[in-house]
């Protein structure tokens, strides 16, 4: 009796995981979107702060997801944006990166010492920051670590086109 009791639970079990497989996709994909919120909210917040201390213009930006993990077994997306400004040379190098890292700090970023560089490392939530100051164009990486997703929703997220990045003025 005790054998039959296991020959069920096992297949039952297996049933119940595979119907609950959908219901993490939701919780994968709102998980996602929450870091592209965050990223959108740098991007309009403490981005357009550092472009117009700095007095950068012409800016272009795109945005891509890859896939974390092995390449068998995805484990997540990450988050990609890129954002190139034409710099004024208005300020040095120097002085244009003790700005962006004023600017980041206020803004709840935690800014590696920058001192006597041209390009800095920032972190606030899931999110990572790379700015490069060269005097003719300013660069800036904003990355989000490995999202924990399924692999079905990786691989969507994985499978969507680069875009261009709207920068408002």
């Amino acid at each position: 009796m005790r054998l039959l009791g296991n020959a069920v639970a096992l297949p039952v079990a297996l049933l119940l995981a595979a119907g609950l497989t959908g219901c993490d996709d939701e919780a994968d994909r709102t998980a996602v979107d929450d870091v592209i919120a965050a990223a959108d909210d740098a991007r309009a917040g403490v981005l357009h702060e550092i472009a117009d201390a700095l007095v950068l213009s012409g800016a272009e930006g795109s945005r891509s997801f890859t896939v974390c993990g092995d390449d068998l077994a995805p484990g997540g997306v990450v988050l990609n944006d890129l954002v190139r400004f034409g710099s004024s040379g208005e300020l040095t190098q120097e002085k244009a990166t003790a700005t962006a890292a004023g600017l980041l700090e206020a803004d709840g970023w935690t800014v590696e010492d920058p001192a006597g560089q041209t390009a800095l490392s920032a972190t606030k939530g899931d999110l990572s920051l790379n700015l490069r100051i060269a005097p003719a164009q300013v660069q800036v990486h904003l990355r989000a670590a490995c999202i924990r997703t399924s692999r079905k929703v990786a691989e969507d997220y994985d499978d969507r086109p680069e875009i261009g990045l709207a920068w408002s003025s």
